[in-house]
């Protein structure tokens, strides 16, 4: 489909939802929308002005304003203004000052506001571009202010990523200044992808990390752009997402846009109090949202306080959690997300000052406390029949029932919001699950309102899959031991033999998982951290001990706190730990924590820091580095760190509890480093097998409320299912096999050890794209564990072994791959780190045109069949429509149309014509073949738009009913005609 006519599908269906297209503003200079908003702002301000227009000289000092918009997040302050209300001063000729009101956030749809559509605006005074003139596809402007651009491409001729460098390079050129700073989204549609994503700050931040698609409510890919527009880019959701659905980062100075996940949950918890304060009721429980770790469950929790805070009826927003770093955490986090105007309304408190906050008149606060401290502050006495939200962080682990009874019961006004990872479905003793004494999340905050599983975190790059080891026992007993299996059992993992094995075999792999990618033949060591999780302070005690004798190499440290359960010997304990804390205190010339009032608190707080490379432990020091820490409970949820990528398990988890003691490993970092979180289990090995299984079959699936459900056993299917969907890892074997093919293409291509450059470009591309993926696989599996030249089992127990035998041959791999990719043109050259980027350059071939223009000139210039084969097979990686364009291209060169050399721009209107004539020649085919007369056909397909209905296009509409007087088909047979000639005309739109 031509780009022009894709173009004008597009503004036909945002003119359907609700936009209006300014014809006398498209196709003009930037000067005209300047002209345009200053009519807006007239009309808007006339009662300010006094009906006096804005003079010359007053909108140049207003233009001037628009200099402190340096970033989208300083255009979003001003777009946020106070009160809902954006405004910018002006001082009057006349010596009058007065505020401009310039947007009106909370007018959606309505109001004030108005919704505005141009297209092919021309920039003729750009700052730091070399050329006079840069067209961009659309604007969509609310109140005359572009808050959203938006290029599109047609993806039959080009990438649409091409459109992300577009936008990249507009930014370089100086696009975003003055009128066009208030850009806050950027959109990225052809007409089978559709991606949006905040503006950066500036050209060097652009990341295609932060692109984002679309998920309906369903948890379904929207990749239909219509289907987009209409959920993304209709009125009022731009109005919202340009507004509601932006969050500022004050600490980074840059703008986020929420996720559809994000936004999806955050309506649905609007949605419900609406609901509430509609039928004039109270209700207790709201309901959960279940968001997996890793998904920005942070952005969303702070998103909905802010606007139920910002609700009429609302006095406060009570939000809680069940740690007291986390509540400072929390706060810094709310504060860097909150406009200037509401940052003063968010407060830490604890029991005893809530109790006097709850009593104040003025409008509504976020207070941030901790679960323990509300209680205290319930049993002494606090007791408020003002109409709050409470919401809970970690609502899994949060919420204890008589907690929860006790807060309720004085609370009575209160509707209670949970956000979750891993919702409890109910609790299992035999496996030592801990969930809220058999109480579910549905049972203490009401319905799940909304969810995005581990799974579809993975899915989408968020988080990382799990490459799982488990291990099993054997031991063997004195038949006089009069032990049952249970006490034998727990004889065997508390002695020191098993404890002595679990240490020996993590400092036998300590390299091989810790280290880094292999890189020049060598694996950088110590790139990565652990952590080992164990059944009771004893045991955290025990292993440090025994890392101290066994693997003083290792540089180990140990925690647990006076909330876990202390069993015998708490003194010892004490003063076990307190040893453990001088220790470290020598390792790494630390103050002394021993003297803080929180010495337990100062210390862990010196090592999350050191674990997650924070500061001042971010400058690459190796005498900063923590190897492995060893905990009971601790930082076995809530704590983040991409550098931590095993944990190691000597105790029995299962459920919730499990998934996030695992989910501690799979943050993302570089994916050839960390292709997944390791996670080693040396206790019941068989049991620990169906435990991972069937939670992450909950986990992934979406687990039930009631016990019924969870019980459900595991099936093979489900079991495949998870590796199909990157949660686990796949078994090596298999990806041995699926390599070895690659392997044997690239000796084909450079010799049996790569010692060979292949010569012609497009093998040295094959090869350039081929070695990166291989590079990669392999790097990845190294760091599963597998050791070259080594032979592993495939489930049948076949052995089987990677055709690279050794560190060498990979070196040399590598070495040809740096050296194939240099011989390769500048813009085909690959970025040997980024898999993803080299399989673009791959699907780039022919796009950017430069090689397929040389030979085509080449031909021209001489015509041989040898260069007319080179040409063809040249473009065969394309699609057959594509090939046959250019085969018409060779055709038209041999009968003598076309003489002159092309360049790129010429090449591809060339080709957009031969598409249009054989467009052209298919339709009146067509209308040969039903006895239709083809120029009426031929002009009813010249007003058709792909993707619009036939009720929102009311051109075609009206030609059609002409066609079909003119026919004399009868009213019941319109219907018919009308599908039919829509289908046909859609297929040869999209070359089917």
């Amino acid at each position: 489909m031509a780009e022009d006519k894709f173009e004008q599908a597009v503004i036909q269906k945002l003119r359907a939802e609700g936009w209006e297209y300014l014809r006398d503003y498209s196709g003009v200079t930037v000067d005209r929308l300047y002209d345009h908003w200053r009519d807006i702002l007239n009309q808007n301000n006339a009662q300010r002005l006094d009906g006096v227009p804005l003079t010359d000289n007053e909108f140049e000092q207003v233009k001037l304003e628009l200099n402190q918009n340096k970033t989208p997040y300083d255009a979003q302050l001003m777009l946020a203004g106070a009160g809902g209300v954006g405004t910018l001063p002006l001082n009057r000729d006349d010596g009058s000052q007065l505020e401009l009101e310039i947007f009106y956030g909370d007018e959606v749809a309505g109001g004030h506001s108005r919704y505005e559509l141009v297209n092919q605006v021309t920039f003729n005074h750009l700052a730091f571009s070399l050329s006079t003139k840069r067209r961009i596809d659309l604007l969509l402007l609310i109140n005359g202010l572009p808050v959203a651009h938006i290029e599109e491409k047609d993806e039959s001729l080009q990438n649409q990523w091409n459109a992300f460098e577009q936008l990249q390079k507009y930014d370089s050129d100086g696009m975003y200044t003055g009128l066009f700073s208030f850009v806050q989204v950027q959109f990225i549609l052809s007409q089978h992808s559709a991606h949006y994503f905040a503006r950066p700050k500036n050209e060097r931040s652009y990341n295609r990390d932060f692109v984002f698609g679309w998920r309906d409510e369903n948890g379904k890919d929207v990749t239909d752009t219509m289907a987009f527009i209409h959920e993304v880019m209709g009125i009022p959701a731009l109005h919202r997402l340009v507004t509601v659905n932006m969050i500022p980062d004050a600490a980074n100075d840059n703008l986020m846009v929420m996720r559809s996940y994000q936004i999806q949950a955050t309506r649905k918890i609007l949605d419900r109090m609406r609901e509430m304060n509609n039928n004039d009721l109270v209700e207790k429980e709201g309901g959960y949202v279940w968001h997996t770790t890793g998904s920005g469950k942070t952005v969303t929790s702070f998103k909905v306080a802010q606007l139920l805070a910002s609700m009429p009826r609302v006095q406060d927003v009570l939000f809680i959690v069940d740690r007291v770093d986390l509540v400072n955490q929390t706060f810094e986090n709310f504060k860097s997300f909150a406009y200037k105007t509401f940052e003063n309304r968010i407060k830490v408190v604890n029991g005893h000052e809530l109790k006097r906050e709850l009593k104040h008149t003025q409008t509504s606060h976020i207070y941030l406390i901790t679960v323990q401290g509300l209680d205290r502050a319930v049993k002494s006495g606090l007791a408020s029949k003002n109409r709050m939200v409470i919401l809970m962080d970690e609502a899994h682990r949060s919420a204890s029932g008589d907690a929860v009874d006790r807060i309720k019961k004085n609370l009575p006004r209160t509707t209670w919001f949970g956000f979750t990872g891993t919702p409890n479905f109910y609790s299992d003793e035999v496996n030592e699950v801990k969930t809220s004494k058999n109480i579910s999340t549905f049972d203490i905050f009401g319905p799940r309102l909304h969810r995005y599983t581990i799974k579809d975190a993975i899915g989408d790059g968020n988080v990382l899959g799990f490459d799982v080891t488990y291990y099993e026992s054997t031991y063997e007993t004195d038949n006089e031991a009069k032990l049952s299996e249970a006490d034998l059992e727990k004889e065997v993992y508390t002695s020191l033999p098993f404890r002595q094995l679990v240490v020996q075999d993590i400092k036998d792999n300590w390299d091989k998982i810790a280290s880094g990618p292999i890189e020049m033949g060598v694996r950088q060591p110590n790139q990565f951290q652990g952590i080992l999780a164990v059944s009771g302070k004893q045991a955290v005690v025990a292993y440090y001990n025994l890392f101290k004798k066994i693997a003083p190499e290792i540089r180990v440290a140990m925690t647990y706190s006076r909330d876990e359960n202390n069993g015998v010997g708490t003194s010892d304990l004490q003063a076990s730990l307190k040893q453990g804390m001088q220790d470290y205190m020598n390792r790494y010339g630390t103050r002394n924590f021993l003297e803080d009032q929180d010495a337990e608190r100062a210390y862990l707080n010196d090592i999350t820091k050191r674990l997650a490379r924070k500061k001042p432990y971010n400058k690459g020091n190796d005498d900063d580095r923590l190897d492995l820490i060893i905990v009971s409970d601790q930082l076995l949820t809530g704590f983040d760190s991409k550098y931590v990528n095993v944990i190691y398990m000597d105790k029995i988890m299962a459920e919730g509890p499990l998934i996030q003691a695992m989910s501690r490993t799979n943050r993302t970092i570089n994916k050839n480093a960390k292709p997944y979180g390791k996670v080693r289990f040396y206790r019941k090995g068989s049991v620990m097998t169906e435990n991972v299984k069937n939670a992450l079959v909950i986990y992934t699936k979406g687990g039930n409320d009631t016990i019924t459900d969870a019980t459900k056993p595991l099936n093979a299917q489900e079991q495949q299912e998870l590796m199909d969907d990157d949660v686990l890892a796949p078994r090596l074997a298999d990806q041995i096999s699926e390599l070895n093919p690659k392997i044997a293409r690239l000796q084909e291509l450079a010799g049996d050890d790569f010692s060979q450059l292949p010569r012609s470009e497009k093998d040295r591309l094959e090869f350039a794209i081929t070695a990166a993926e291989v590079n990669g696989q392999v790097q990845r599996i190294t760091q599963q564990g597998y050791a070259l030249g080594s032979s592993v089992e495939d489930v049948q127990g076949q052995e089987t072994k990677l055709n690279i035998a050794d560190i060498d041959q990979l070196n040399t791999l590598q070495a040809r791959l740096n050296d194939v990719n240099e011989l390769l043109p500048p813009e085909k050259k690959i970025d040997v780190t980024n898999i993803k980027i080299a399989m673009e350059s791959f699907a780039s071939e022919i796009i950017d045109y430069d090689l397929l223009v040389d030979l085509l000139n080449d031909y021209m210039d001489q015509i041989t069949t040898e260069k007319r084969q080179a040409i063809e097979d040249h473009v065969q990686p394309l699609d057959q429509v594509s090939r046959d364009e250019i085969n018409s291209v060779l055709d038209g060169i041999e009968d003598g149309t076309y003489q002159e050399h092309f360049d790129t721009e010429i090449l591809k209107k060339v080709r957009k014509q031969i598409r249009h004539e054989q467009q052209e020649l298919k339709v009146y085919k067509w209308a040969a073949d039903h006895n239709y007369n083809g120029n009426e056909i031929m002009s009813a397909y010249q007003l058709y738009l792909p993707g619009v209905e036939l009720v929102d296009n009311p051109q075609l509409n009206t030609k059609l009913q002409e066609i079909e007087d003119k026919l004399a088909i009868g009213f019941f047979g319109t219907a018919d005609f009308e599908n039919e000639l829509l289908k046909y005309f859609a297929d040869i739109t999209t070359n089917k």
